[in-house]
């Protein structure tokens, strides 16, 4: 009977640290891989590093109303060139670039472009290394994302 009861609470006890731990593991794995796209750890767009200084094209795919990249690279002062390539039917979408999430201050904005239909941007890339903001601004909350220069 001792046995039994020593099972029972042995699992009971695995299953109680389980229900503790696993949500705390999970948190730091976030934490760290938040710190680390914050580093610099998030590679550019089209999944190589941003040249030093040169320049960067990416193509950002608008589809159900989401971007497909929540992250954009390029070097301080680089040329970027963004293509969007919107896939919704009738729907209109925009890139614009942000120096914050409030998008007070725009770095550059694309026109809106009603899909099906894609067009290329050029602009510079902030002079000031930083993590800026990019968003469709007919649909600002759905679509945006992380616009780091380094």
């Amino acid at each position: 009977m001792p046995t039994s009861l020593n099972l029972k609470l042995g699992a009971v006890l695995l299953v109680l640290t389980f229900a503790v731990t696993a949500p705390l593991l999970y948190g730091g794995a976030l934490l760290v891989d938040k710190e680390g796209a914050e580093a610099g750890g998030e590679e550019a767009a089209g999944g190589e590093p941003p040249p030093a200084g040169g320049p960067v094209s990416v193509t950002l795919v608008a589809q159900n109303s989401r971007f497909d990249k929540g992250s954009i690279a390029a070097s301080a002062g680089a040329s970027v060139s963004v293509t969007l390539d919107n896939r919704d039917a009738g729907v209109p979408h925009n890139v614009a670039f942000y120096t914050t999430r409030s998008a007070t201050q725009a770095i550059f904005k694309g026109e809106i472009i009603t899909g099906p239909a894609s067009q290329t941007f050029t602009f510079n890339a902030p002079s000031a290394p930083g993590s800026y903001f990019f968003r469709c601004d007919v649909h600002p909350d759905t679509m945006n994302g992380v616009f780091r220069v380094s």
